[in-house]
C-alpha cells in the first residue's frame, strides 16, 4: 500500500449478518488450531505477528460508521499473542478451554489473536472474528506469521474486495430463496437451554467422498425423528474466481444441497460439482443488499425472534452447514521452534444453525468437529449423532 494510506473497506451484508449473530450467541469466531511439538517462544511470535499483520492490515480491523455507512478500518494495533496453560484441555470438546469463549468487540478490537497453548501436545490457535475473515483468510494470515518465524518475508495482501463484489463479478442474476422448512438432525429442541457446544472425534483410515457420505448419514439421522426436507449449506471460497487473489477477507458464500432418500455420495458430489461449474456460489438473494441498511440492534432482534420460532416449530433455513477444510499442508505453519503435526478447526457458534460440521483429514485419519446449539445437543444427542456417523462411514 502507498505510504500514508490507511486500509479500509466497506462492511458487506454478509459480514453484517455475522455481527448480528455474534450479538445473539458470542463469540462468532474462526478458531483454527495446529497441534505440534518443539517450543513456543512468545517473544518470537509477537514479533512475527507484528510483521505479518503490518503486511496484512485486514488482521487489524475495527468497525466504524453506522448501517449502510459501516466500514472496517485498520486500527494500527497488532493482534495480541497470549500464552495460556492448557494442560487440562484434551482438545476434544469445550471442557477445560474457557479461553475459546473470549469475546471480541467489533468497535474496540482486537478482532484477531494468537493463542500459544502449553500442554501435551503444544497447540497454536489462530482466532479471528468471522465478520472480518473466513477460514481461508485466517489461514493466509497464519501462514504469513509462520513465514516470518522462519525468517522469510510475508506474502501480504491489501485486497479490499468484498464477497458481494467478487460474486457480482461472476454472476449478476439472483437465486430464489429457500423456504424455512428444513428439519434438524436431532429432533425437537429443549426449551431451557441456551448457547452452543462442540465435540471432536478422530477416525483412523482413508475415506472417499467424505462430504457426500456425511451429508447422507446426517440426513438419515434427521429422518429418525420425522419427515421433512433435509438441506445443507456448503460454504465455498470465492477466491477461485479471481486467479491469484490473496485476501484475508470474508470471501465465502454458500451453495445448497438437498438430500433425498434416493441420494448417494456420488449424486451429492455430482450436484456440488455442477453447482460450482455454474458458479452458483456467486448467486445472491435479490433482497440481500437491504441487510446493509438495517441497524444492528434491529437485525439482532429479528434474529432472536426467528431463533425462537425455529426452535418452536422445529423448522430451519437449513438442516445445517458442512465445511470441508481438506488436507492442509503443515510445513507452512511451522516455524520459530514449533513444528505443526496436525491441523483442525472448531466451527463458529451459530445458535440458529442446528448443525455445523467441520472436516479435516490427514493421510491416515479423518477429524470431524461438530458445533450444535445446546438445545439440540443435550442428553447425549451430539454424541449419538457423531457415533452413528462414525459407524456409517465407508472407508476407501
Amino acid at each position: 500500500m502507498p505510504t500514508g494510506h490507511i486500509y479500509t473497506r466497506k462492511m458487506s451484508y454478509n459480514e453484517r449478518m455475522f455481527a448480528a449473530a455474534d450479538r445473539i450467541c458470542p463469540p462468532v469466531v474462526n478458531q483454527l488450531l495446529f497441534d505440534g511439538e518443539g517450543f513456543l517462544d512468545i517473544g518470537l511470535w509477537r514479533d512475527a505477528v507484528a510483521t505479518a499483520s503490518a503486511a496484512n492490515p485486514g488482521s487489524r480491523l475495527v468497525l466504524r460508521g453506522l448501517s449502510g455507512y459501516s466500514k472496517w478500518i485498520d486500527s494500527g494495533e497488532n493482534p495480541p499473542v497470549i500464552e495460556i496453560n492448557a494442560e487440562g484441555w484434551d482438545g476434544m470438546g469445550p471442557a477445560g478451554a474457557p479461553f475459546l469463549q473470549d469475546k471480541m468487540d467489533l468497535r474496540k478490537g482486537p478482532l484477531c489473536q494468537v493463542l500459544l497453548l502449553r500442554g501435551n501436545p503444544l497447540r497454536v490457535c489462530f482466532r479471528t472474528h468471522h465478520s472480518i475473515m473466513d477460514g481461508r483468510g485466517t489461514l493466509a494470515w497464519a501462514e504469513d506469521i509462520c513465514s516470518v518465524l522462519r525468517g522469510e518475508n510475508p506474502a501480504g495482501t491489501s485486497s479490499t474486495i468484498s464477497d458481494v463484489e467478487l460474486a457480482r463479478s461472476a454472476r449478476t442474476d439472483y437465486r430464489t430463496p429457500f423456504a424455512r422448512d428444513s428439519i434438524a438432525p436431532t429432533g425437537d429442541a429443549a426449551d431451557n437451554l441456551q448457547g452452543v457446544t462442540w465435540k471432536r472425534i478422530i477416525i483412523p483410515g482413508k475415506f472417499r467422498n467424505i462430504l457426500g457420505q456425511v451429508a447422507i448419514l446426517t440426513a438419515k439421522e434427521a429422518w429418525r425423528h420425522g419427515d421433512g426436507p433435509v438441506r445443507f449449506s456448503i460454504p465455498v471460497d470465492l477466491r477461485q474466481h479471481i486467479p491469484g487473489l490473496r485476501s484475508t477477507g470474508n470471501l465465502s458464500i454458500a451453495i445448497y444441497i438437498e438430500i433425498s432418500r434416493n441420494s448417494t455420495p456420488e449424486s451429492v458430489s455430482a450436484d456440488i460439482k455442477n453447482q460450482l461449474t455454474e458458479k452458483r456460489d456467486c448467486l445472491l438473494d435479490r433482497s440481500d443488499h437491504i441487510i446493509s441498511y438495517i441497524p444492528l440492534r434491529l437485525l439482532t432482534a429479528i434474529g432472536k425472534a426467528r431463533l425462537t420460532t425455529n426452535f418452536m416449530k422445529g423448522k430451519y433455513g437449513s438442516s445445517g452447514i458442512i465445511t470441508n477444510m481438506t488436507q492442509v499442508p503443515l510445513a507452512p505453519f511451522s516455524g520459530g521452534g514449533f513444528t505443526a503435526t496436525r491441523f483442525w478447526g472448531i466451527p463458529p457458534a451459530f445458535e440458529n444453525v442446528p448443525y455445523f460440521m467441520g472436516m479435516t483429514y490427514t493421510s491416515h485419519d479423518l477429524q470431524l468437529v461438530l458445533t450444535m446449539p445446546n438445545r439440540l445437543a443435550d442428553k447425549g444427542r451430539i454424541d449419538r449423532l457423531l457415533d452413528n456417523i462414525r459407524s456409517g462411514l465407508q472407508q476407501a
